[in-house]
């Protein structure tokens, strides 16, 4: 990992445990709080719903940790640069992104917890008005600072590389195939998990089961299976093999092969662009395969110079059922 992603790496995960640190250490030591607390307002700011303050802590602690390690890793896998073309850099997008959940949600964590300071009966917490406009203020600046402080990192100059097609036999028999993945996307999909379990204890129940599901849907389709035969290209998606894309033989207008960065795709999965559609399940190498409609359909994949050879030249033979 070169220098500029480690940085990018750090820049991304600690602001989190920075501006979740003032409520995590008031939680933990101080004596002017009520047990239960008051950890929820309604739009008057007035205190509609309590948890236990070790409960509070905890789930505090773990939100900080772990949208630390989400963001931090996101950064990580980010690439070398964002893809020819790109008008800036994603990466720094990325950690400015982080710096602004971080201001937004730590500003308003801690009007919460100071909300509670002093008082005997949870019920009477108030929360200002000004903490949600504050948090903005905050998340903004600190998403401007982040921007200048994190480093660019060159846009990545190589164009996709169109590859000779492999020759085949009209009787040739063939079947190219490998599995893509990446084993931090179910840590990210645990992680989302947990902090939706966190969400639906202290926050409310569907904030809870938006968030679980959508780990649990990160945990299932962190996998692709990719598959070039006389039919042309498959990919299946997930555990449950669905999504299931296919590119018929005869549709196949050309192929390459490129280095691709997620963040040129808006991030990792199934993602849906202007222009084609993407499997991005890590930064690297990929095959690029044009329909003749111009849409383009990317997977990032191990040894797509292969697939693209052999793909070319079943497009080329004109394909055939198997």
């Amino acid at each position: 990992m070169s220098s500029a992603t480690t940085r990018r790496t750090l820049l991304a995960g600690i602001p989190h445990l920075i501006a979740f640190a003032p409520a995590i250490v008031v939680l933990a030591t101080a004596d002017g709080l009520p047990d239960p607390i008051a950890s929820h307002f309604d739009l008057s700011g007035s205190a509609d719903r309590y948890a236990g303050r070790a409960t509070v802590l905890a789930v505090t602690v773990a939100l900080a940790v772990g949208l630390a390690l989400l963001f931090g890793l996101c950064a990580r896998q980010s690439g070398a640069g964002s893809p020819p073309g790109t008008r800036w850099d994603n990466g720094r997008v990325l950690v400015a992104a982080s710096w602004a959940t971080a201001g937004l949600l730590g500003a308003i964590l801690v009007g919460s917890v100071a909300a509670n300071l002093g008082l005997t009966d949870p019920a009477a917490a108030v929360l200002p008005w000004w903490t949600f406009p504050a948090g903005l203020a905050t998340g903004a600046v600190a998403g401007v600072v982040a921007w200048l402080v994190t480093p660019s990192i060159p846009a990545n100059g190589e164009e996709p590389e169109a590859v000779p097609a492999v020759p085949l036999g009209p009787a040739e028999q063939f079947s190219w195939s490998r599995t893509v993945g990446s084993p931090w996307i179910p840590a990210v999909g645990a992680v989302m998990a947990i902090i939706g379990c966190a969400l639906g204890v202290t926050v409310h129940p569907a904030a809870g089961i938006i968030t679980g599901v959508a780990g649990v849907a990160v945990v299932l389709n962190s996998q692709a299976w990719v598959t070039v035969d006389r039919r042309g290209l498959t990919i299946t998606l997930g555990l449950l093999g669905w999504p299931r894309l296919h590119v018929p033989a005869d549709d196949v207008a050309s192929v390459t092969v490129a280095d691709i960065s997620p963040t040129g795709f808006g991030g990792w999965g199934y993602r849906i662009v202007p222009g084609g559609r993407g499997i991005i399940l890590r930064a690297g190498p990929a095959l690029v395969v044009t329909r003749r409609s111009g849409q383009q359909l990317t997977v990032t994949v191990d040894d797509p110079r292969t697939a693209a050879g052999v793909l070319a030249g079943v497009a080329s033979s004109g394909g055939r059922s198997c």
